[in-house]
């Protein structure tokens, strides 16, 4: 039989090498740019076009490469920062396989120019493919600059897989602000297609976040320190008050090093229990420091995730640390042991008259005699009035008089003594209506409506929120607040849908606070806010409005244009569902918030509207605008 096993060529492992190295463009940069910071570099510059795929330029001023190293540096586990297995374990560098020139190189066209400071001339080195092609000496700055072109050009199927310019983009700049907010003391600028995206001085951290999520969190920012034997945790989270349903920021760094861990999140988001919505989530940015010995950075390609030694300990110390913070704040109740809470007694004073206690009880008190002055109204039923039984002073509900009718000429209308009885529905009227009428098997399936409702159709108002009416044989209970929003909803999408959008020019046109990743995102959708009536002109680092929807009136374009791009990712582009989220945040501003007493003919208008629509039974956060109870429902509630 024969021999089955070869090995592989150089160029072939490489490649696959490579495939756990370098997934995407992003990980050209984020690889080159550790290595400029282990270099020692005080300014990092990154230039990218077409999304990384045609060009990805990085420019230092470390402390450069060798002429003889320069070659050894695109040779596999050739690597300057460890020398032994025992160098695994005290890693303080960024890079350390040897793994990341050599895995580029084999899919791109590399330029590499490099001088070191006390050298007169420095050197270029192109490879190809995995395949030298030159070195020269050449004239170049102190530092070192890679030119990476047509990334993947000898694996079409891999280039094939790389998803839009766009979104491309957006995995760069990531890539770009984790290694940013690691390194607040180095100047770090990007290019995008030569429009500048990020030009970050050299600051503090509480600058650095600000400069790169944008000024808005600075005044959110609560910091939190706590040092001990197994870990010092640092940085900042956010007040609970700042919480989103989505664009949060939340960064971990180990080392300066940036991981992911849903275990350290979870202990997190549970210092901030019962402060915040369920569907809510804070940002935060935590610097952990810890001895290199106690964890293992080398067990994934893109070293990501990290295994600790005292997991469970330092799960209990971040959620101190952040409950703390919070506290600090007044967010979290804090016990305070210094407070001195003994009672003080006054001393006897023989002088000082005392007084007997007075006995304010009357002797003659009856409970069983009715301090009522006239007898009760008797009912067909001979029984006492409902109404007159719940003496809280108050008129009847709009629209019940008919259920009362037969007492109701007796009710004291224009007593104004308590609230109670209104009070009591406002209170109670959600949960109520939410269990059904006491019983859980209330119908709120879609119901299908076989005729237009009439103008003259009768409803009863159970509340300013609920109204009842009878259609087709079955009791419907409508949710006005949800009904409202559900009509504004539809009209404003038939709108934008109809690429019928009115603009109104702005007199001065108006500045965006953004930071320069939103305003990336806001680039990439400019079309699309452009036929809903935004007209929105990009500067150098600044996005400024020049002209807004006509149905904006006076609510403020930057507060929408933030809650458009908090629904946004960086996975996938929004062409056809940026319009229904504009609809849905227009539909929360302009509708009811909250339920008002309104007149029967606005009601009446507000039910022909409901039933006009296109999808009438549900609002546009998908709850239920009303719900119905059929005849036989009724007759089981009835037993």
């Amino acid at each position: 039989m024969s021999d089955v096993i070869k090995l592989l060529p150089e160029s072939v492992y490489n490649q696959i090498a490579a495939g756990e190295v370098v997934q995407r463009p992003a990980s050209v940069v984020k690889e080159l740019v550790e290595n400029a910071i282990d270099a020692g570099a005080d300014s990092v510059t990154v230039n990218i076009k077409d999304g990384g795929k045609e060009l990805i330029q990085v420019i230092d001023n470390g402390c450069g490469i060798s002429s003889a190293d320069s070659i050894k540096a695109f040779e596999r586990h050739a690597t300057s920062k460890i020398s032994s297995a025992e160098d695994l374990y005290k890693l303080s560098t960024f890079g350390f396989r040897g793994e990341a020139l050599a895995s580029i190189a084999s899919v791109s066209e590399v330029e590499m120019r490099t001088r070191q400071c006390d050298e007169e001339v420095g050197v270029q080195v192109i490879v190809n493919g995995g395949d030298f092609i030159s070195q020269t000496l050449v004239n170049t700055p102190k530092g070192t600059q890679f030119f990476i072109k047509n990334l993947f050009y000898n694996i079409p199927a891999r280039r094939k897989f790389l998803k839009s310019n766009s979104a491309e983009t957006r995995h760069i700049i990531s890539e770009f602000i984790r290694v940013a907010l690691c390194n607040p003391s180095v100047e770090m600028i990007l290019y995008n297609n030569n429009t500048c995206v990020y030009n970050l001085p050299a600051s503090g951290l509480r600058n650095r976040i600000a400069a790169v999520v944008g000024k808005n969190i600075k005044n959110s920012l609560l910091e939190l320190s706590v040092k001990t034997s197994i870990i010092n945790v640092e940085g900042f989270i956010t007040t609970p008050q700042s919480a989103k349903k989505s664009g949060v920021e939340q960064y971990l760094f180990i080392n300066n090093r940036f991981f992911r861990s849903p275990y350290f999140n979870k202990a997190i988001l549970q210092a901030y229990d019962n402060l915040i919505n369920s569907d809510t989530q804070p940002s935060y940015f935590l610097y952990f420091t810890i001895d290199p010995s106690r964890i293992d950075v080398n067990i994934s390609p893109s070293k990501t995730e990290i295994k600790f030694e005292d997991e469970q300990a330092i799960w209990q110390i971040i959620n101190a640390a952040v409950r703390e913070s919070l506290g600090k704040c007044g967010a979290v109740p804090m016990m305070d042991f210094d407070t001195d809470t003994s009672l003080e007694i006054p001393v006897y004073n023989e002088s000082k008259e005392v007084k007997a206690p007075v006995n304010s009880l009357n002797p003659e008190f009856n409970p069983f005699e009715s301090e009522l002055s006239d007898p009760p109204v008797k009912t067909s039923f001979g029984r006492k009035s409902y109404l007159d039984s719940m003496s809280f002073g108050r008129d009847i509900p709009e629209g019940w008089e008919i259920l009362y009718k037969d007492n109701y000429d007796d009710f004291d209308k224009s007593s104004t003594e308590g609230d109670t009885f209104r009070n009591l529905i406002d209170e109670e009227e959600e949960e109520y209506i939410s269990n059904g009428f006491g019983n859980e098997n209330i119908v709120q399936e879609s119901f299908e409506i076989e005729s237009s409702i009439q103008p003259e159709f009768d409803f009863v108002k159970i509340s300013n929120r609920y109204v009842a009416l009878s259609v087709n044989r079955a009791l419907m209970v409508v949710d006005i607040v949800r009904a409202h929003k559900r009509i504004k909803y539809e009209g404003i999408l038939e709108l934008t849908g109809s690429h019928s959008t009115v603009s109104q020019q702005e007199l001065f046109p108006m500045p965006c606070s953004l930071s320069p990743k939103e305003i990336n995102l806001l680039r990439t959708h400019s079309a699309e806010l452009r036929d809903m009536g935004f007209e929105v002109d990009f500067t150098e680092g600044e996005a400024v409005i020049k002209a807004i929807p006509i149905v904006l009136e006076s609510i403020s374009p930057q507060n929408i244009i933030e809650g458009l791009l908090e629904n946004f990712s960086d996975e996938r582009d929004h062409k056809e569902e940026i319009k229904d989220i504009f609809a849905v945040k227009m539909a929360d501003i302009y509708s009811l918030n909250r339920p008002r007493n309104m007149q029967d003919e606005e009601i009446k208008e507000l039910l022909y509207s409901l039933f006009s629509c296109k999808e009438p039974n549900y609002a546009p956060d998908g709850k239920s605008v009303f719900v119905t109870m059929d005849e036989s429902e009724i007759t089981k509630r009835f037993k």
